[in-house]
């Protein structure tokens, strides 16, 4: 080879090295090497609000190129602050619902201080929407009822988390512009039955009202803190209803329900000497007022017994009914009867307007004319029934529509980060009570087995495919089975099939694909599965089209008997004069997950009403068709408005010990 051919062959490779060589990602992508580039990932930190114990900061979070919240301490703030701070973080990131504050990051900077990031909210605090509203700038009552309303929909749901806040009042509840409303400073809050409990004299409170801080054994805001909690009495559920009661109170008057100083406002609420509503301002309504004084009653015994009943009063209110709390006679009934129905009753008075009219100008004729007056008057017989008739017709529809009026919303569920996995954590009763939990928790605990003990490595990944399987993420599941495919070989061909033919965006908005996966499994007899598989799609998903159809399916056998009607939410069933039960057989209660408000039993041999006491939004029961004879578990029933049952059905002591409320036919 030449000298002129080598170098010719020599720049040829060179060429194709050249061509060849690793192309550098960031190059090619610039938003990948600028998020390489980042050295921190939160900057330009502004100060937006200062507490007692923290900051806050506006600051830009380079990775999602977005603003949040970040909260931190003081930079002289003793250590013995951090597990407080964090404790605070993490209790307010188990709760993922819309009218709570979402927490995003939690960590610990350079400097060796912990923070948290969380949602940036325009708007401003229910402290100063009151002010404005006071001033006469907007927020109509209505409006802060609806705030209100919003506010306990976020503690309900705490409360079904075993979380209670222990600080609720204006300035820790965020409105905004757009009708957002957020419970914030979750510092107090405690989680019932919890074991990672901080020491309470490292428990202070940053943000007190009028910038006061209360020290020791009261750890609150003076104003808003039960009587229990002053005395540093264990709190429950209840010492939340009072602060809420307090908050009404505040929401009505657009004044706290207690001034002074510290000390005045604490023995205040401990002796209940505080001023009625009614009192504080003109306009208040005399029904709301009897609400707060319940909500505030000094023994918690003597409180709503939950937050659910307190929304369904202020409820009543706003659907122009009278409150439980409140006792204001037949002549108030009367008038928010007519409210309610004041087109009805305006045309039943226009129809007796005529028909006196009428009556009156025949009765003066009569003399005149006898024969003709007899015509006349027969007619007007004819006419007046007939407007009776119509009048009668016209109450009759009304109250039937009115059964149909409210309506009650469901939670979400969110997890603990530092929760420890048990022995009986995917147990049928915790699993039940708790889905996302045990789920949580398990999934924990067989990836623990998998890392630390490879002899039970196969049995644990049969254990992750049943996981997935139950949470409808099949291609998750198809390598898990597949580790051990004779262990089960019927759900790992099942789960083959679904993973092609599944829709999970379908599945978000539909349970009707939910529906034909309890079929299979029923008819697969795995029962627990397939109840399980419910309970954890009704905890992570909730209540969506077709849900009837997945909870008809549970019920195997005798699914025949139940027909569901979504648009009135009307159930009716039918037991052909079978014995059977509305539980499952590991003693489930899958109508829980329906939201029924009217009941219809028909040839059934129900005989206890227990089977029917987890129906809470029943407004009508129809138990004609069943052998039921005590109502017993009905009469704490908060939406029954109506109640069929025949002639000798209840004995009069059973139908005198309902509610008020409550209309038997």
């Amino acid at each position: 080879m030449t000298a002129e051919s080598r170098i010719r062959t020599q720049a040829l490779n060179n060429l194709f090295d050249e061509a060849f060589e690793e192309i550098d990602p960031a190059a090619e992508s610039p938003l990948y090497g600028q998020l390489c580039s980042f050295q921190d990932r939160y900057g330009q930190a502004e100060l937006i609000a200062v507490g007692g114990m923290k900051r806050i900061f506006k600051v830009l979070d380079r990775h999602g190129n977005r603003h949040v919240a970040m909260a931190r301490l003081h930079d002289d703030a003793s250590d013995l602050l951090f597990d407080p701070f964090i404790r605070e973080a993490r209790l307010t990131a188990l709760l993922e619902h819309p009218n709570v504050i979402s927490i995003h990051d939690v960590g610990v900077n350079k400097k060796g201080q912990p923070y948290f990031t969380m949602d940036l909210k325009a708007g401003d605090g229910l402290d100063v929407v009151l002010q404005k509203a006071l001033a006469g700038e907007g927020y109509p009552l209505s409006e802060r009822l609806e705030i209100f309303l919003k506010v306990c929909d976020a503690i309900t749901y705490a409360h079904s988390r075993d979380v209670i806040h222990l600080d609720l009042k204006p300035a820790n509840i965020q409105v905004g512009h757009y009708g957002e409303v957020l419970v914030c400073d979750w510092g107090l809050g405690k989680l019932l039955g919890g074991t990672d409990e901080i020491d309470n004299d490292m428990l202070l409170n940053p943000d007190l009202l009028s910038e006061m801080t209360v020290y020791g054994q009261v750890k609150g805001t003076p104003g808003y803190m039960a009587p229990e909690q002053i005395r540093g009495e264990a709190p429950d559920k209840r010492t939340d209803v009072y602060a809420l009661g307090a908050m009404l109170y505040a929401v009505l008057t657009c004044r706290p329900p207690i001034d002074g100083d510290t000390d005045a406002m604490l023995d205040a609420a401990l002796s209940g000497d505080i001023v009625p509503p009614t009192e504080r301002g003109s306009g208040i309504p005399e029904s709301l007022s009897a609400v707060v004084t319940k909500s505030m009653a000094l023994e918690p015994s003597a409180r709503y017994a939950s937050v659910i009943e307190l929304i369904s009063d202020v409820r009543a209110f706003l659907g122009g009914y009278s409150p439980v709390a409140y006792e204001g006679g037949m002549s108030n009934e009367c008038l928010l009867f007519y409210r309610r129905n004041r087109v009805s009753c305006n045309l039943v008075c226009a129809f007796v307007a005529i028909a006196v009219v009428v009556t009156a100008l025949f009765v003066d004729r009569l003399s005149a004319k006898r024969v003709q007056a007899e015509t006349l008057a027969a007619r007007l017989r004819a006419e007046k029934q007939e407007t009776e008739t119509l009048a009668s017709r016209l109450q009759e529809e009304k109250e039937d529509s009115e059964t149909l009026l409210r309506e009650i919303g469901l939670l979400a569920t969110v997890l603990p980060d530092d929760l420890a996995a048990s022995g009986n954590q995917f147990s049928h009763d915790f699993f039940h009570q708790l889905p996302l939990v045990s789920y949580e928790l398990t999934m924990r605990s067989v990836n623990e087995v998998i890392r630390t003990e490879p002899q039970r490595a196969d049995e644990a990944c049969a254990q992750l495919g049943y996981l997935y399987f139950m949470s409808a993420e099949f291609d998750k599941a198809k390598p898990y089975f597949a580790v051990n495919p004779e262990r089960m070989r019927g759900l790992a061909r099942v789960n083959e099939m679904l993973a092609k033919s599944f829709d999970p965006d379908r599945h978000k908005t539909s349970a009707t694909q939910l529906a034909s996966l309890i079929e299979t499994l029923q008819s697969m007899k795995r029962f627990a599965l397939a109840e399980k598989t419910l309970s954890y799609d009704y905890a992570s998903l909730g209540y969506r089209d077709g849900y009837e159809l997945a909870v008809k399916a549970i019920f195997g056998d005798h699914s025949h008997c139940f027909r569901y009607v979504a648009e009135t939410r009307t159930l009716t069933i039918d037991g052909g004069g079978k014995p059977f039960s509305l539980r499952t057989r590991h003693g489930q209660y899958p109508l829980g997950f329906l939201p029924i408000k009217r009941l219809i039993l028909i040839d059934t041999v129900i005989s206890n009403s227990s089977e029917i006491a987890e129906m809470k939004m029943l407004e009508l029961a129809d138990l004609r068709g069943s052998q039921i004879s005590s109502v017993g578990d009905l009469k704490m029933f908060p939406q029954l408005r109506t109640l069929i049952v025949r002639p000798d059905q209840l004995s009069q002591q059973e139908k005198n010990s309902l509610r008020p409320q409550v209309r038997t036919k």
